[in-house]
């Protein structure tokens, strides 16, 4: 019967570390199987065979093809389904188990609890030395929600070309080579692709064994060295404790938009049946609006205290360190919201937990938790000692009162102590200065500089104190981050903007107490050259040309920084605040430097 099947080279590789017995195969079958089409028939049946390749490579081998229906998402009729034919493929060979599948139910936790599945930073075993890296995408070791979470890349060949600035922090979730004449693709769920025709169970037996022969005696490629390290997560957590969560939202999400996924809520109900209570519960499907609003909630980065319990929900929601796992424990809304995949429900913190879509970072800020693995920034504390280097002090910026000043309808320049004065007594010498505030921003001020061949997109923000608090610093960041796309301007872009919003007079925003603006003489253009259509013409053909990003902050203080950072070079404790801090920072540092910015924080000395 095996010989009926022709299978890609589309493989998941697991170690088989105890006895693989009969009721383990067992159990992965039924729980594969599950979504088989009620009163059907296998195709094709087979329990742990032995078998022997033409190689002379023997092996075990358990088959099972069975036909399964799927939901029309097209059509409102939940009669109609498409039926459809799926199958599971465990092959024993030597020390590990490997396993092709498709369109079978979810199997994946009894998979994650029996054995231990080869990863990454291992799959890299399996690419030559002279492989041309074609595509990747990564995932940096950062939760802020302010920061660029992932990335790809893609090129004939992304070694030599990819900046590796940043690289030490970034996790591979997905690479794609060419291997002389053959295109391989591995991702972070473990699985390893290598495109072929389809061939007989055999030929892909002989195949895995080359592949578990060269995971065995060769070393990890030399380019994915310069990645995140994998780290086992019982040694981080010997001296390190769990300081802030982020839920990967965005897979549901886009599950849920494509249709392969659905989200309802558990209506519990309680009836009186004479004198009596019955309570019962109802699935009913969720609104729009409440789906937009909970995406949009777990969104959200959530602090760990030191009892391992979330932050604001302390009495209801905690995270649990196993053995070389984390997982998320809640008796809030995760559990009444349920996910529907392949006709199967589970509550969604269960989905969450079951796919590893969380990540956890921790009060030591070179490791962090994702994909249900631990991983190092192999980068090290030179980090610290770039992002201290972005700090430049300001004379006199501890003398600032307020973020804007004032406001009086006859009013022609913003007051001198307020940052955005402060800010134009700067950069006064160069040839341009505009006021871009409110409305469709690109920055609080965009200046130009001629004879330095500049472009300086600032943004600024003030507290009346100094402060090390990262949720100070994250709105700052993210006008700063959201922007850095349109520091790369074109000639056109720039003269629709000096032709219509710098043409007006600056209007202040509503104040707190939701009072209108006040109309001034504030001029958006606050300083002009002799002629500004030649002028950005020069600017922008010059090789010279380039650009700052800079965020003006007086509630930073470098030197009170700088004490708390050089407490993680040593290896001292610091609170989770100012990890966070950290990485808000690095995370600007480096969406910057992808952009071919130079970033820069104006701060107090």
């Amino acid at each position: 019967m095996p010989e009926r099947l022709e299978l890609t080279k589309n493989v998941q590789f697991y170690k088989i570390n105890n006895d693989l017995d009969d009721d383990i195969i067992s159990n992965i079958l039924n729980d594969a199987s599950s979504n088989q089409e009620i009163n059907s028939e296998a195709i094709i049946d087979v329990y742990r065979d032995v078998k022997v390749t033409v190689e002379n490579i023997e092996y075990q081998i358990t088959i099972k093809v069975f036909p399964t229906v799927k939901r029309v998402f097209f059509l409102n009729d939940d009669s109609i389904e498409d039926r459809i034919y799926a199958f599971i493929v465990l092959i024993e060979l030597n020390d590990y188990l490997v396993v092709l599948s498709k369109s079978c139910s979810n199997f994946s936790q009894i998979l994650k609890d029996k054995f231990e599945l080869i990863q990454t930073q291992d799959l890299s075993k399996l690419l030559g030395k002279n492989v041309e890296f074609q595509k990747m995408s990564l995932r940096n070791m950062t939760v802020s929600d302010k920061a660029v979470r992932n990335r790809s890349f893609e090129a004939s060949n992304l070694k030599g070309t990819l900046p590796t600035h940043a690289v030490g922090r970034s996790i591979p979730s997905h690479i794609k080579v060419r291997d002389g004449g053959n295109i391989k693709s591995i991702s972070s769920t473990g699985r390893l692709v290598e495109s072929s025709v389809r061939e007989s169970v055999d030929d892909i037996v002989d195949w895995a064994n080359y592949q578990i022969q060269l995971l065995e005696t060769s070393t990890q490629n030399d380019f994915l060295s310069l990645f995140a390290k994998k780290v086992q997560l019982k040694e981080v957590i010997l001296n390190s404790k769990p300081s802030s969560l982020l839920i990967d939202i965005g897979q549901i999400s886009d599950g849920v938009l494509s249709g392969n996924l659905k989200l309802k809520y558990e209506l519990e109900r309680v009836e009186f049946i004479g004198i009596k209570k019955k309570k019962s519960k109802k699935l009913i499907n969720i609104s729009d609006r409440f789906q937009s609003n909970l995406i949009r909630y777990l969104e959200e980065v959530f602090e760990i205290n030191s009892d391992l319990r979330i932050v604001g929900f302390e009495n209801s929601s905690k995270i649990r360190v196993n053995k070389s796992t984390i997982s998320l424990f809640t008796q809030s809304l995760l559990r009444k919201v349920k996910i529907e995949e392949n006709n199967k429900l589970e509550n969604l913190m269960t989905y969450i937990n079951r796919k590893g879509l969380f990540s956890v970072t921790f009060d030591d800020p070179k490791f962090m938790y994702f994909m249900d693995s631990c991983f190092e920034d192999t980068s090290g504390i030179s980090e610290v000692d770039s992002i201290l280097e972005m700090l430049e002090p300001q004379k006199n910026i501890e003398k600032i009162i307020s973020e804007k000043g004032t406001f009086k309808s006859t009013q022609e320049s913003f007051d001198q102590n307020s940052m955005f004065g402060f800010i134009e007594q700067i950069f006064e010498s160069d040839d341009y200065i505009f006021c871009d505030d409110l409305g469709d921003e690109w920055a609080d001020h965009i200046t130009l500089n001629l004879n330095d061949f500049s472009i300086n997109f600032i943004h600024s923000k003030h507290l009346n104190k100094t402060t090390n608090s990262a949720s100070k610093l994250h709105d700052v960041i993210g006008q700063g981050i959201k922007n850095l796309g349109n520091m790369h301007f074109s000639k056109d872009q720039i003269n629709k903007k000096h032709t219509s919003t710098f043409t007006s007079f600056y209007k202040s925003s509503k104040d707190s107490h939701g009072n209108p603006g006040v109309q001034t003489e504030i001029n958006r253009i606050r300083k002009e050259g002799a002629d500004f259509g030649s002028d950005i013409e020069y600017l922008l053909k010059s090789h010279k040309l380039h650009r700052k990003c800079i965020l003006a902050c007086s509630f930073i203080s470098k030197s009170k920084i700088k004490a708390e950072f050089e407490k993680i070079k040593k290896g001292e404790f610091v609170k989770g605040h100012i990890i966070q801090f950290l990485w808000i920072l690095s995370s600007f540092a480096h969406a910057a430097k992808d952009a071919n910015v130079i970033p820069l924080i104006y701060c107090a000395t």
